[in-house]
């Protein structure tokens, strides 16, 4: 049997582009690193895989003994169902030198099912082509299949005691949707493997498939000539919008001329770099600054959302609250005081958060949090977890004020915000002396990778160094939102 050209994934990546296809099978070195986030995601696929196998126990993994010998993989497949094993995990297929590897194969009443794991709540069009490759390789392989399905995550799903995979999962045939799409996949594979197959870089230019289905990791190589305040950086545009102006010659931000038909925003953004003036709506400030009453609580949650339940009463991906900072101003210009509380790794942290939340939360006084949806959905969730503190929640959100609020208005607009009004865009702009970039911990989505690390680790002094860097990090934002208070409070002196 022949080495494989093509597998799932490079025909997809092909499906999306033929020059990312290329590079990736002939100069892997220059492909982006994975960020902390994407390794994290592609870990939950496997660990959700991994969980799914409960659904049909008793099978036999077709993993070859070296993880990367997928012939061996391909060979152990097929030696399992000549033996009549029912049920294989990890079943590997190869027919017309493209390689796939299903999740779970059954054989219920002598007709075999195909099943492939998602992570994901809902079926993507992605999906679907993935399993349309599975289908066209298996069945090419003289496997007749009953059906193909995707087995996905029921979001509805409350856990109760023991996880009942029957419960956490959904199942979605798209036996229908692979057949339909087989001409389809014929021809693109025949295009895939004369893509891989040569020597010349295919000539492809940056555009919206870059982002489409997924950004694509080659953007470092591919997008390397793209000037620095190129008007790629202007958020708020679609992708659409910025290759119209890219492919119509304005690469930069400072090329695009005043009578255009951008949106009013954009415009403030463009306005605004080019002179280098923010632009300060004094009176729409002064109107924020009157909702904020003294004593001022700034106030920050992290949370992390675990694909498959932890613990009772929770469903699939549901925010869970497991830490916070608090920076205290009694009065004006008097000192700050700071409050936090961080999680007990391994335990359900919501009610000990809730309870340590209330308490330094007391009295009168606004409670500013920055882009406020997250904080009241917890505080709501909460709420409803436990109706006991009910009313001290209500009394809590009735309280809040959202800092981003004249930030996304453009009442306060710097240059160097570049059209976004997110916390880390605003720190280097209202207060540079402030920076993320010296943190371990330097974003919410690492903060929720790092929690949930803590519940497998056993080194004592890593425990403790993660904790350290998961309170430096979270206090960081809320010292964030204190600057940029006044910030605001001196643009209107």
């Amino acid at each position: 049997m022949e080495k494989h050209i093509l597998s799932k994934s490079t025909f997809l990546r092909g499906l999306q582009c033929h020059k990312s296809l290329f590079l990736y099978k002939n100069f892997i070195q220059l492909r982006d690193s994975p960020s902390a986030e994407q390794q994290a995601i592609f870990n939950r696929g496997n660990h959700v895989g991994i969980f799914a196998q409960k659904l049909f126990p008793g099978g036999v993994d077709a993993t070859a003994v070296k993880r990367s010998d997928n012939l061996a993989s391909v060979l152990r497949t097929k030696e399992l169902i000549e033996k009549g094993c029912e049920i294989i995990y990890e079943a590997a297929f190869q027919f017309e030198q493209v390689l796939v590897i299903l999740d779970i194969l059954v054989k219920k009443d002598d007709k075999w099912f195909a099943y492939e794991v998602k992570s994901s709540t809902k079926v993507s069009q992605t999906y679907v082509l993935d399993a349309s490759l599975q289908y066209w390789v298996i069945t090419g392989s003289g496997i007749i299949l009953e059906d193909i399905s995707l087995i996905i995550i029921n979001n509805q799903y409350i856990r109760n005691g023991e996880l009942d995979p029957h419960g956490l999962f959904a199942f979605r045939s798209v036996k229908k949707e692979a057949i339909a799409n087989l001409d389809m996949i014929t021809q693109n594979i025949e295009k895939a493997k004369q893509t891989a197959l040569t020597s010349t870089t295919p000539e492809i230019e940056i555009g919206e498939h870059c982002f489409s289905p997924y950004p694509c990791d080659f953007m470092g190589h591919c997008w390397k000539n793209v000037p620095k305040n190129s008007i790629f950086e202007i958020t708020g545009l679609s992708k659409a919008d910025q290759f119209g102006l890219y492919n119509s010659g304005y690469q930069t931000i400072a090329q695009i001329p005043v009578d255009n038909t951008l949106q009013k925003n954009v415009n403030i953004h463009i306005d605004s770099f080019k002179s280098g003036i923010p632009v300060i709506n004094k009176e729409a400030i002064k109107d924020f600054l009157k909702k904020a009453a003294y004593p001022l609580f700034f106030m920050d949650f992290e949370t992390f959302m675990p694909a498959i339940p932890v613990y009772n009463g929770t469903k699939p991906y549901q925010h869970l609250p497991f830490q916070y900072s608090i920076h205290f101003m009694e009065q004006k210009d008097k000192e700050l005081k700071h409050f936090e509380f961080l999680a007990e790794q391994g335990t359900d942290p919501r009610k000990s958060f809730l309870t340590h939340l209330m308490n330094d939360t007391k009295g009168e006084g606004t409670i500013l949090v920055f882009d406020a949806l997250m904080e009241k959905n917890v505080l709501n969730g909460l709420k409803k977890d436990f109706p006991e503190f009910s009313a001290d929640i209500d009394n809590r959100l009735s309280r809040l004020i959202d800092l981003m609020i004249p930030f996304q208005d453009k009442s306060y607009y710097h240059p160097a915000m570049k059209n976004s009004f997110s916390i880390k865009n605003l720190l280097p702009a209202l207060a540079p002396e402030l920076s993320y970039n010296d943190l371990k911990i330097s974003s919410g989505s690492i903060a929720m990778i790092a929690f949930e690390k803590l519940a497998s680790e056993t080194d004592m002094f890593k425990i403790l160094e993660i904790r350290e860097q998961l309170l430096e990090y979270c206090k960081m934002d809320t010292l964030a939102m204190v600057k940029v208070f006044e910030t605001l409070e001196n643009s209107v002196k």
